[in-house]
């Protein structure tokens, strides 16, 4: 057999097989080629030295450079085929080399010369450099973090102006507003209750009490000024940086925990006054539980779940109260919270591995110790076994179905 009988074969445009060569399906003839590649190094001279040293930084990237041409009454239809499939389309692609087989290649080069006196021909100089696993594009990794954060943002914006927009204090006695100042009263005895005790830093402990109390002092001002009423929630719980990085899922809870905080009864519209009395207190009550809402929401992803089932209670725990206020909202608010919900949808668990929340039988009494080590292969998570069965009455003798993690 001869040597040329091995060389890859291509089929042109009108059925003739030919020797040549391929890139992305588009065949055409080949003149030359080159391959370059070798090994990456950095030389080292050192004085009174004269052999240097090379350091070895693996294998070269590896180059074909190939002299090529497409030829036929067709020519013109060869030639841009050939310069889009090296031009127009993103990422590596196919290359069957005449000598090198098959190689997962990208044009980095390219050039076309036509001349008059030879017709019906275009000759191409093209460089190709190999990509072996190389994906199609970049990839890119999502903040999913970041996104439920600017998504939390736009729904206290929006949050915001539909409470400037249906809530209105001109013109209305004291009494009418009292319904509101005791929203404003229990919503921040609330908020407080929920959070103190998961506060460790003393000086965020003194600077949420000094929060609560001037919003509580302020109550009776602030109802007449509804643009600063839940800036100064938000204000109270920017203040506790620490405790948020420190213990996000406590604050979390604490959070969710006062969303469903009794805001007091909704007054009876029996008169006009009355009736503006119920629109206002139905905003603000709405606005001050979306505040808990949408910052529950901005922390979900940035805590680290021991299991499954606890990040997903914690998500559609959210969701449903986002839900909740979706269904109260305006028009201007509601694209926002959904947007928020979808995004902490997306967020939590995200692609963590975590394991879940099963359920073993121990018919006879174990320590717990030893219990664990036969689950996990190590005492590590003992505590967190008891925990779970808290109808174990003695860490030596644990018995029953127990509520454990599928894997330590």
């Amino acid at each position: 057999m001869a040597w040329s009988d091995g060389l890859r074969r291509v089929t042109m445009a009108d059925g003739r097989k030919l020797i040549g060569a391929s890139f992305r399906g588009v065949p055409f003839y080949v003149d030359t080629s080159d391959r370059a590649g070798g090994r990456r190094t950095v030389k080292h001279e050192y004085p009174f030295r004269d052999a240097p040293f090379y350091e070895d930084l693996g294998r070269a990237a590896r180059t074909f450079r190939i002299d090529g041409y497409v030829i036929g009454d067709d020519y013109l239809a060869q030639r841009d085929a050939l310069i889009s499939a090296c031009e127009d389309e993103e990422g590596p692609g196919e290359l069957i080399h005449p000598y090198h087989g098959t190689r997962s290649a990208i044009c980095a080069q390219m050039a076309v010369q036509e001349t008059r006196s030879e017709g019906r021909y275009a000759k191409f100089s093209l460089e190709f450099c190999e990509t072996p696993a190389q994906a199609p594009q970049p990839s890119t990794v999502v903040d999913a973090s970041d996104q439920v954060s600017t998504a939390a943002d736009a729904a206290n914006v929006a949050t915001d102006a539909e409470l400037v927009a249906q809530y209105s204090s001109s013109g209305l006695p004291s009494f009418a507003l009292a319904s509101c100042e005791t929203a404003i009263k229990n919503a921040i005895a609330a908020m407080k209750d929920q959070l103190a005790p998961v506060i460790s830093a003393t000086q965020e402990a003194a600077e949420l009490n000094s929060q609560a109390s001037i919003i509580t002092a302020e109550a009776a001002s602030l109802v007449r000024t509804p643009g600063a009423i839940l800036g100064a929630f938000r204000d109270a719980l920017t203040a506790l940086a620490t405790t948020v990085i420190d213990a996000p899922l406590a604050v979390l809870n604490a959070l969710t925990e006062a969303y469903s905080a009794d805001l007091g009864p909704l007054t009876t519209a029996t008169t006009s006054t009355r009736a503006k009395e119920l629109a206002n207190q139905t905003a603000l009550q709405n606005g001050l539980r979306r505040v808990f809402a949408i910052e529950a929401a901005r922390l979900a992803p940035t805590v680290t779940y021991v299991s499954l089932d606890e990040a997903t209670a914690t998500r559609d725990a959210i969701a449903a109260q986002l839900d909740e206020q979706a269904g109260l909202a305006d028009d201007t608010a509601y694209p926002a919270l959904v947007d928020l919900r979808a995004q902490l949808m997306r967020a939590v668990p995200g692609g963590a591995a975590l394991a879940s929340i099963v359920t073993v039988s121990r018919p006879v009494p174990i320590p717990s110790l030893l219990l664990t080590y036969q689950l996990y292969g190590s005492v590590d998570l003992e505590a967190d076994v008891l925990a779970r069965n808290p109808d174990v009455k003695h860490p030596g003798f644990v018995a029953g179905d127990l509520k454990v993690l599928s894997d330590g």
